[in-house]
């Protein structure tokens, strides 16, 4: 079954990731980058971790609207990580020709966390 979440609140979009600036950073993850490209009718989404703290799960969510968006990948770290790490995520069903992704990560004491949203324009 798959995890959504709906956020009715107002929601950070990026538009294109530069590689100037963070994605996104908080006291528990950091993400220097986070790119989505075509890949043969579906989607490719990297992206670099600079440091995971406390954390227990992260979710890549995907959806055609910012604010509904379900789980299309999860990943359990082993343990705090002040290396970089990249993921590489494929989304094989993408629903729309522009697609919307985020990462949601739990952290050990329960809480919920998520970064901006990164929109994403599909090609023909």
């Amino acid at each position: 079954m798959a995890s959504c979440s709906k956020k009715n609140d107002v929601i950070e979009l990026v538009q294109e990731q530069t590689t100037s600036s963070s994605f996104f950073r908080d006291a528990n993850l950091a993400i220097a980058s986070m790119v989505a490209s075509n890949a043969s009718g579906k989607v490719q989404i990297n992206f670099t971790t600079v440091y995971e703290k406390n954390i227990t799960k992260i979710e890549v969510m995907a959806g055609d609207s910012p604010n509904y968006l379900c789980s299309i990948y999860q990943s359990v770290p082993t343990g705090n990580s002040t290396q970089s790490k990249s993921y590489t995520v494929i989304d094989s069903a993408p629903k729309a020709q522009t697609m919307y992704y985020m990462i949601r990560y739990s952290l050990a004491n329960g809480d919920w966390g998520y970064t901006n949203v990164l929109k994403f324009q599909r090609g023909n």
